[in-house]
């Protein structure tokens, strides 16, 4: 039984990390199969269909954010967003990745309306706890930013996967000067 699980595991966590790199519709069960050494038969088995994989990756992100907020939540305002840009980072770092989000709105009008659903409710979550920590970072003292707390979320949630998007054509140079913006946006007076 375990071994069935830690397939099926494999199965998400590799799928993700195709789907991150080169998007959820150029991903297919194949290079899954190859590297797992199983037949697509068998991730059929857990996955019937692309969409149920799709779903899958989208929850096992969605649990692993939220395992990120209980995480940090004793963390200063600041450091709650150092972790956050620290997994962007690791995203650049580990090929180039997009977050999950933006994997699947990269692809959103060709994704199934249960995708789009997943999605959008996985980016209210991130945008949720995003204004949370920007309001107790000016509450605190931390943060010092006169623009609404909507609009500095809505900063950090298009600046973090664009980063992530144009930093693959244009460098790590660029990827770290979008990032430090990201700072610099919630200090200014």
């Amino acid at each position: 039984m375990s071994t069935a699980l830690n397939t099926k595991e494999r199965i998400v966590e590799l799928g993700r990390g195709h789907m991150q790199r080169i998007g959820y519709h150029s991903f297919n069960y194949k290079q899954i199969a190859l590297e797992l050494k199983i037949k697509n038969a068998s991730i059929h088995h857990y996955y019937p269909s692309k969409e149920d994989l799709g779903m899958a990756v989208i929850e096992k992100d969605r649990q692993d954010f939220l395992d990120f907020i209980q995480r940090t939540k004793k963390a200063a305002p600041m450091d709650k967003l150092d972790a956050l840009i620290c997994a962007y980072e690791e995203y650049f770092k580990g090929g180039q990745k997009l977050c999950v989000i933006s994997t699947f709105s990269a692809s959103f009008n060709e994704i199934t309306e249960r995708m789009q659903l997943a999605i959008r409710q996985y980016s209210e979550i991130v945008s949720s706890w995003l204004a949370a920590v920007l309001k107790e970072g000016l509450e605190s003292g931390d943060f010092h930013f006169t623009s609404p707390i909507e609009e500095m979320t809505n900063h950090w949630m298009a600046t973090l996967p664009g980063a992530l998007l144009v930093g693959r054509s244009r460098g790590k140079e660029y990827f770290d000067m979008a990032l430090h913006s990201l700072k610099k946006a919630i200090q200014s007076s």
